[in-house]
């Protein structure tokens, strides 16, 4: 893949900012191409349907630093897979949070109803505190006027 990111022509690397960040805003040199995957090739199976590959190689670095594969259609702007396989450390942390703060890993029953309605109650309880989160946020700043 180094090889396939070095062969990219320059006007193919675009730095872009995905998001703000408590340091200032989060920005990378990103490049994106059509690929087809290989290893439906070895096993006598059907080609399988090209996908994105997605580069980031920061323009001090010798070598790239991160590669994502995407299935996403093939008209979405460069912008928007580089906001979507940055979203990974957000899945993360909400993902730590549910199980830390609200127990999604602590249910040790059998089977699937109790299991469904444990994961139901725990995403039902981490939408309201999003949401609270969300409502003091907003009124913080007529709070203090």
């Amino acid at each position: 893949m180094r090889d396939l990111a070095a062969a990219l022509p320059a006007e193919s690397w675009r730095t872009l900012t995905w998001r703000q960040g408590s340091q200032g805003p989060q920005r990378g040199r990103f490049a994106a191409c059509r690929v087809q995957p290989a290893h439906g090739h070895v096993r006598d199976r059907p080609e399988l349907p090209p996908v994105w590959l997605l580069i980031e190689w920061p323009a001090e670095a010798e070598a790239p630093a991160k590669y994502w594969f995407s299935n996403l259609p093939e008209e979405i702007s460069l912008r928007r897979l580089v906001r979507l396989a940055k979203l990974r450390w957000r899945v993360e942390q909400n993902y730590q949070q549910l199980k830390e703060e609200l127990g999604l890993d602590h249910y040790e029953g059998r089977g699937w109803p109790g299991w469904h309605h444990h994961v139901t109650l725990v995403c039902l309880a981490y939408a309201f505190l999003l949401l609270e989160r969300q409502r003091h946020k907003k009124n913080s700043a007529s709070d203090v006027a």
